[in-house]
């Protein structure tokens, strides 16, 4: 009887605890605009992990409401305007969105810590800036101590970013608010070892999700495609339509300068000048300009390289991300330099630093 009487009271309890857990899904997501120029318009919220619309609403005037109820924590996105959008998480409570700084949120547990980790991160390279600023000052007119002080300062930044990265892991390995982290700078200025270490710490539920899973694979992609690391092999099409692989240039006796690249990529088009910069100069002394036109249609291509005066090889694979992600590739431009015996030499090459970097390593051949 005894044992029958703990069961019940043991029942009882849980059922207590159940309920404010349920009361507790219940959210309601408030924002305010400036004016009421999107009055009836209506707005969603997004789940970012999938892409979802998991709520939707209209706006009154210039405020709106979502109310319902979630079952698991989500790191949502609200758009009402490409100048009026926020980020939060979705969880039960009042959350209050900011439609301005779109990063500070509010009302909850997990919206109240994004925002203060987000405040943090911010104040974190203001000051950095102040340092460097402080740096060029003290240095002006001798840019080799400048160089080295501020390589330093950059130095000693990353490792209390990795520091305060781990912290903060440390209580939120399997919550929103980790996979806020993911893709926050404390996790994105991390060398590919810190990513790997820390990421071994995820719970199962972060894991799980599909975003960071994506993040994971391109951070593995990246520790097999390190400076040092022979080449990972691309296949795809050339500009005419025919099979064509990176391992057709790569490693057959000349350097190699991968652009990856789309034709609706700003950055990606002001790099061009500096290519074929390159291309012209080194064409015939052992240096081949290779394009990898991806995040796009194929049927862009030609017109693009006609636009843009671009004459060197191309290599085309649109259908789905492999070829970026082979390389842990998620922005582009991105280019990368191959030794002769198909040995990556440089990463993330743009720029002055990209001519400097080939101009050195032509010369020494």
């Amino acid at each position: 009887m005894k044992s029958l009487q703990l069961l019940v009271v043991g029942a009882l309890a849980m059922l207590c605890a159940c309920q404010p857990a349920q009361q507790g899904n219940k959210y309601t997501v408030t924002g305010e605009l400036e004016d009421s120029a999107h009055h009836g318009k209506k707005v969603y919220i997004m789940r970012y992990d999938d892409n979802v619309y998991v709520d939707s609403t209209l706006i009154e005037g210039n405020k709106f409401v979502f109310e319902g109820e979630v079952d698991t924590a989500a790191f949502c996105r609200i758009d009402v305007s490409r100048n009026a959008f926020a980020n939060f998480i979705l969880e039960g409570g009042d959350v209050k969105v900011d439609l301005k700084t779109y990063v500070h949120p509010s009302g909850t547990p997990q919206n109240d810590e994004m925002s203060r980790i987000a405040k943090e991160e911010a104040d974190l390279y203001a000051e950095l800036d102040r340092k460097m600023e402080d740096v060029k000052k003290q240095y002006e007119g001798d840019d080799a101590k400048i160089d080295e002080a501020i390589k330093k300062q950059k130095e000693e930044f990353k490792a209390t970013l990795r520091k305060r990265c781990e912290e903060l892991y440390a209580h939120h390995n399997d919550d929103a608010v980790g996979f806020y982290l993911v893709y926050s700078m404390f996790f994105d200025a991390l060398d590919v070892d810190g990513k790997l270490e820390i990421s071994s710490t995820f719970g199962p539920w972060l894991k799980s999700q599909k975003m960071v899973k994506e993040v994971l694979v391109r951070v593995n992609a990246l520790k097999n495609t390190v400076e040092g690391m022979p080449f990972t092999d691309i296949k795809g099409k050339d500009a005419e339509g025919n099979p064509v692989a990176l391992s057709d240039y790569v490693g057959k006796g000349n350097y190699v300068l991968l652009d990856m690249w789309a034709s609706w990529c700003g950055p990606c088009k002001g790099e061009i000048p500096n290519l074929l910069k390159l291309h012209n100069q080194y064409k015939d002394k052992g240096l081949t300009v290779l394009g990898l036109f991806v995040w796009d249609q194929e049927e862009n291509l030609k017109k693009a390289m006609e636009e843009e005066g671009i004459v060197w090889p191309q290599i085309v694979s649109v259908e789905n991300m492999d070829a970026t992600n082979s390389y842990g590739v998620d922005g582009i431009p991105h280019i990368i330099l191959f030794a002769p015996d198909g040995t990556i030499l440089k990463r993330n090459l743009r720029g002055q630093n990209m001519i400097d970097t080939v101009d050195e390593v032509m010369k020494k051949k």
